[in-house]
């Protein structure tokens, strides 16, 4: 796989990767003082945010470099943007559990099904390899599609957790405005 060697291009992936330790370790420290479910952790939202930067410095050159050979790679980067969005949603769905406005963070949940897709995306990427020393168009194809779902996937993710997160409804004591009624009581 071809690899971008440009100084300013390694240097944004290293600011990068920096700053999501930093916040990786934030969201650590808050988790551990935060009464949160089973698989469940804080992540503050620049992560999610910063996740499709690292896959464009990482693969973006690539898929843009195997979709540029012809129209069936753009077909095929097509086809795999579209699985990819439909992995990124349902990964989204399945890891958010709500937003703490207050940090600027989201709780994210690890499910079976998650790791399941995270295992697809493991064996798509590793298949990447072969179809690349492959000598046939359509497996080219194919290489062009995988790159870029696992591309558009980050993307999808990504936006779809912070979609979610500017949807979600803060709640705080401040919220409620009257007592709950007591036990028996109707209203």
């Amino acid at each position: 796989m071809p690899t971008s060697s440009s100084p300013v291009t390694g240097f944004i992936l290293l600011a990068t990767m920096v700053t999501v330790s930093i916040l990786v370790r934030r969201g650590r420290l808050e988790s551990r003082s935060s009464h949160l479910g089973p698989r469940e952790r804080i992540r503050p939202l620049a992560i999610t945010i910063l996740d499709p930067v690292i896959s464009v410095l990482i693969i973006g050159q690539f898929v843009w470099h195997l979709a540029s050979h012809s129209g069936a790679h753009v077909v095929g980067a097509l086809v795999g943007a579209l699985v990819g969005v439909g992995i990124g949603y349902v990964r989204a769905r399945i890891m958010f559990v709500r937003a703490i406005k207050e940090t600027t963070s989201v709780v994210l949940r690890r499910s079976g099904l998650e790791y399941g897709l995270v295992a697809l995306l493991i064996v798509l990427r590793s298949g990447e390899g072969t179809i690349e020393r492959s000598a046939s168009s359509w497996a080219q194809v194919g290489l062009t599609a995988l790159a870029t779902l696992a591309l558009v996937e980050a993307f999808a993710r990504s936006g779809f957790i912070v979609w979610r997160y500017r949807s979600a409804t803060p709640h705080r004591a401040c919220d409620i405005t009257s007592d709950p009624p007591a036990p028996g009581e109707l209203r």
